[in-house]
């Protein structure tokens, strides 16, 4: 399945069998700064969460009048269009070809590390988006991570309260869309949907 210009995604994936994607805090930085680099110029990201054998973003692909060197591909008609096609997919595809070869020389390793093909789900109502950007944040307790969500440092969730290091992070959006650090807190309670968002 190729990805779609100006959609909502929630994209996850794991590593292979029982290898674990990151073995120390400094995988956790280079994975973030190469998804800075591979898919920031493509893709507004409005939460993530990284954990020891998985991965979450949400995010949203730009459209193709969005990304400029897009637009010198219209004269190439048939082939143009494949291009195009393909774009968000490669973008993806160099991301993690990136951290892979990095990962694998820095602890000899050899070998597929993430399971084949990202996964992705479109995302297509206002309160499924709400639902999974607190699903996100929340990953690290359900799976036993850390007791509290706020503890855990490999989550945007914190950077909602705090600086913002990553400029591709849109926390701004939903800081307008929830109005108040309480709506937000009672958005990540165990059951995020309440009337009171």
């Amino acid at each position: 399945m190729l990805f779609l210009p100006d959609t909502v995604y929630h994209i996850y994936n794991h590593a292979n069998g029982r290898d674990n994607l990151f073995a120390e805090s400094e995988n956790y930085r280079y994975f973030l700064e190469l998804y800075g680099k591979h898919i920031g110029p493509i893709a507004e990201t409005y939460a993530f969460c990284l954990m020891p054998n998985h991965f979450h973003f949400l995010l949203r692909t730009r459209g193709f009048e969005d990304l400029p060197g897009l637009k010198n591909l219209e004269g190439l008609g048939a082939e143009g269009a494949k291009i195009k096609e393909r774009f968000f997919s490669q973008q993806f595809s160099n991301f993690f070809n990136a951290y892979s070869k990095a990962f694998n020389k820095k602890y000899n390793r050899r070998g597929s590390l993430f399971q084949k093909n990202v996964r992705r789900k479109p995302i297509t109502t206002e309160s499924y988006f709400l639902r999974l950007f607190a699903y996100i944040h929340q990953n690290p307790v359900r799976h036993g991570f850390t007791p509290h969500i706020d503890e855990w440092p490999a989550s945007s969730y914190r950077m909602y309260f705090n600086q913002n290091p990553f400029p591709w992070l849109k926390t701004e959006t939903m800081e307008d869309q929830l109005k108040s650090a309480e709506k937000f807190r009672i958005l990540h309670q165990p059951n995020p949907l309440r009337k009171a968002i």
